[in-house]
């Protein structure tokens, strides 16, 4: 199934309104107590995983319709769009092999040496949590804001100015659990690439979301079940093959290069005025 292009979307007003509606979400995780998840430790903030597909329906809602809330929803599960199916391996593989990689040459210098912190039995239902909360965010990131902002920007920057909004607003939560800011300036960095290379990947899938959904899912997973996690080496070496995988991705043209989409893409046969 191809897309068909619907412009005036807003990704501006949608970003002010996820910032509004997250505010609550940071209130709330100053006061209820975080838990931990394997390696990886969630305040009551993270809750906010829901906002940004409330936000971008209740925009659709009142701008489109409700057949375009409707379109927006199903292509989570659209994989129809991408030329080639491979894109979504490699979608859901990047984040481990650089999870991996950063671990091993951790442990090859010997600034690390844990084991993995959660039991195999539990996977499946970390799998299943990570992709219902990436399903929730990249509805919005990438299904109303990533089309617009790279019409105006181009594919590179849309992302560079998605992902930094997209760090932003998890520092607070990240505070609230107290990690460091050699932590957080790893992780920053590689949220900031992961984004970009979220955005080259909706492109080689047709301006789909499902790959987003799947790198971004996987970025948690990894994240749960990588040893020392909380270290802060790990993160860094992550965010460098990260940002590794950026150039490697858009510095051979027939890689990176590929068109923007004029607007944000919708499925042809759902559109509004059908």
């Amino acid at each position: 199934m191809g897309f068909e292009l619907v412009s005036d979307r807003r990704p501006l007003l949608f970003l002010t309104l996820v910032t509004t509606m997250s505010l609550p979400f940071f209130v709330l995780g100053a006061f209820v107590d975080s838990v931990r998840v394997g390696a990886l430790e969630l305040p009551a903030s993270a809750a906010m995983f829901l906002v940004p597909v409330l936000a971008a329906v209740f925009l659709i809602r009142r701008d489109e319709g409700k057949k375009a809330v409707w379109a927006l929803l199903r292509r989570a599960f659209d994989y129809s769009a991408a030329p080639h199916k491979v894109w979504y391996l490699v979608a859901a593989g990047v984040p481990v092999v650089a999870g991996i990689a950063a671990y091993g040459i951790a442990r090859g210098l010997g600034a690390v040496g844990g084991g993995v912190p959660i039991a195999l039995a539990a996977l499946p239902f970390v799998l299943i949590a990570t992709l219902f909360s990436a399903t929730c965010e990249e509805l919005g990131w990438t299904g109303y804001a990533t089309d617009p902002l790279q019409r105006r920007w181009g594919p590179v920057w849309a992302g560079i100015a998605l992902g930094i909004y997209w760090a932003v607003w998890h520092l607070v939560p990240l505070a609230q659990v107290g990690h460091g800011f050699w932590w957080i300036s790893g992780w920053f960095v590689g949220t900031v690439a992961g984004r970009v290379l979220i955005v080259w990947l909706h492109n080689r899938t047709g301006q789909g979301v499902l790959a987003a959904i799947l790198f971004h899912a996987m970025l948690n997973v990894t994240a749960v079940v990588t040893p020392d996690y909380g270290e802060p080496i790990v993160l860094i070496l992550g965010g460098a093959l990260l940002t590794l995988a950026v150039v490697l991705a858009y510095v051979p043209g027939p890689l990176g290069d590929r068109a923007a989409p004029p607007a944000t893409a919708l499925s042809m046969a759902d559109r509004p005025d059908q």
